[in-house]
């Protein structure tokens, strides 16, 4: 890297316990590392930690292989990897977006899942990928929904992530003894079930669970392999430096026996598509393979065009016994550990480097696009903090 960098990539990021205390320490490293190859510097910040007029933040910068705290100016690009749980940390969020209106945002972020189904339902093509989707709107709507799936329906909260607060309800016949099942997990993404001899009663306890929170309902698919485990198929559309979308990568995710979800953050493991696909449905497995990059490819200018310029997106396929596919979620703040865990070295890396190669595209098409001297990063303390 030469004495001036390009640009200043800032990336805004949750807090977690230990040090650095920052949302995804290890991918936040791997950005940082390989920034100079783009000529771009990087800082690592939290919400709260931008002044309020905008015009210095506070964060951690990686150098050498380690981390060391450092204030700056506002970055050219903002990279927006804050995923806010609580009305604090939306507030905060806000808050700093809004104080730095003159950074380039790196990408826009999505709607909830309701809106996103409402996007794409417009399209045909995109459409006949879409489970049957509603909203929750009482018990009514829930009872009525019941009776009409025999193997249950699916609730989820319209901003929920991870899988938490996920519900499986279905009603049992006689030979099961009658009554409603659920299972689920609360949350703090801990599973649970529960049993309820009558399904007024079950739907009741069904509607407390929700409160006032918003959620979906859709049909409850059998999206599991051969041994019982649910799964789905992340894959992980990025723009590259010409600012076209490219697919990075796709892997399985793969939840225990009996779980509700694959989500990797409710305890699931990963494994290699394509020997997957084969394993599970034969020589039709490339040929889904194929249908799963071509869904894909289809999905990320229909949401640009109503949401807004995106920057990467994870979308989440299912695939039932009859080999039909289906898109359960899109991600416009995908993890992209997947790919550490399957082996895919080119994913794991360009999973990294893209945002990278991204954010100098927007430099370079943007008012942004200006030299910024080398010693912005001024250090506020010599010790520095070990890296993840």
């Amino acid at each position: 890297m030469t004495d001036t960098a390009q640009g200043f990539l800032g990336i805004m990021t949750g807090r977690r316990q230990g040090h650095p205390p920052i949302a995804e320490p290890e991918f936040c490293s791997q950005l940082s590392a390989a920034a100079p190859l783009f000529d771009l510097k990087v800082l690592v910040f939290h919400p709260e930690d931008v002044a309020e007029n905008g015009e210095s933040i506070t964060g951690y910068t990686w150098k050498e292989g380690q981390w060391q705290q450092a204030v700056a100016p506002a970055p050219d690009i903002l990279y927006n990897r804050c995923i806010c749980s609580s009305r604090q940390e939306k507030r905060a969020a806000a808050a700093a977006l809004a104080v730095l209106s003159r950074t380039v945002p790196w990408s826009r972020g999505l709607p909830d899942k309701w809106r996103v189904y409402e996007i794409l339902r417009r399209s045909p093509a995109a459409a006949s990928l879409l489970p049957e989707t509603r909203l929750y709107t009482g018990p009514d709507t829930l009872g009525s929904m019941l009776a009409e799936r025999e193997y249950g329906i699916f609730l989820k909260p319209r901003a929920g992530t991870h899988g938490k607060r996920t519900l499986h309800a279905r009603l049992l016949g006689a030979r099961e003894g009658g009554g409603l099942s659920i299972r689920g997990r609360n949350g703090d993404n801990t599973a649970f079930r529960h049993h309820f001899s009558t399904s007024g009663e079950g739907i009741r306890w069904i509607d407390r669970f929700i409160g006032k929170r918003s959620y979906i309902i859709q049909p409850y698919l059998h999206l599991t392999d051969s041994q019982g485990r649910p799964f789905d198929v992340r894959v992980l559309m990025q723009k590259n430096g010409r600012g076209a979308w490219t697919l990075t990568g796709m892997a399985v995710r793969l939840g225990g026996q009996g779980s509700l979800t694959s989500n990797l953050h409710g305890g699931g493991t990963a494994a290699a598509v394509l020997p997957f696909l084969l394993a599970e449905y034969g020589a039709v497995g490339a040929e889904l393979q194929d249908e799963l990059a071509a869904a894909a490819a289809l999905l990320p200018p229909l949401l640009e065009e109503s949401c807004g310029r995106l920057g990467e997106l994870g979308l989440d396929f299912g695939i039932d016994p009859g080999s039909r596919i289906c898109l359960l979620e899109a991600n416009s703040k995908p993890g992209r550990s997947v790919f550490r865990l399957t082996g895919d070295i080119r994913a794991a890396r360009l999973a990294a480097e893209n945002p990278l190669r991204y954010a100098r595209h927007l430099l370079q098409h943007s008012p942004a696009g200006r030299r910024i001297p080398a010693k912005t990063l001024r250090y506020r303390q010599e010790n520095e903090i070990n890296g993840s």
